[in-house]
């Protein structure tokens, strides 16, 4: 695990691509440099509430997850972003029961959206922090989602 670099979750918001706005959640090992993972909009708006700690009416299919995880008492033990294949992140959810590791392919997005909704910690692999890397100056134009929604 040493081998693995913490990161925090710091926000999604929308960015300007060529075919129009395009959601994206930035973590960070420090202040300075962010990891944009461009997601879905579904997965965006989920991440965004829980980074708010709101509510929906009903429950939303991440919580959903948290829900049974919680009944049968699952735990996540950690999300792990550990691959990138042609612009795309591989992630890993790290889950105990009762003792017992269990591993789990998943989409970075899920992952994160399950994190921020049990304070999970989030790993990246620091030759992936380092290629993808952007600096915190370079983003500053991006805008949140209730900016986008206004």
């Amino acid at each position: 695990m040493s081998d693995y670099v913490p990161v925090k979750v710091k926000g999604v918001y929308f960015v300007s691509t060529i075919t129009g706005p395009q959601a994206v959640v930035f973590i960070s090992a420090d202040s300075d440099k962010m990891v944009p993972i461009y997601i879905g909009l579904a997965e965006a708006i989920s991440i965004d509430i829980a980074l708010r700690n709101e509510t929906t009416p009903r429950p939303m299919t991440h919580d959903l997850m948290k829900n049974v995880m919680d009944n049968f008492n699952i735990k996540i033990d950690r999300i792990i972003i550990d691959d990138l294949d042609e612009q795309v992140f591989y992630a890993r959810l790290m889950l105990k029961d009762t003792g017992k590791e269990i591993e789990i392919d998943a989409r970075p997005s899920d992952c994160i959206a399950l994190a921020v909704r049990t304070n999970a910690s989030i790993f990246i692999d620091p030759g992936i922090l380092e290629k993808v890397a952007v600096s915190k100056k370079d983003i500053e134009a991006a805008g949140n989602l209730e900016e986008f929604f206004e």
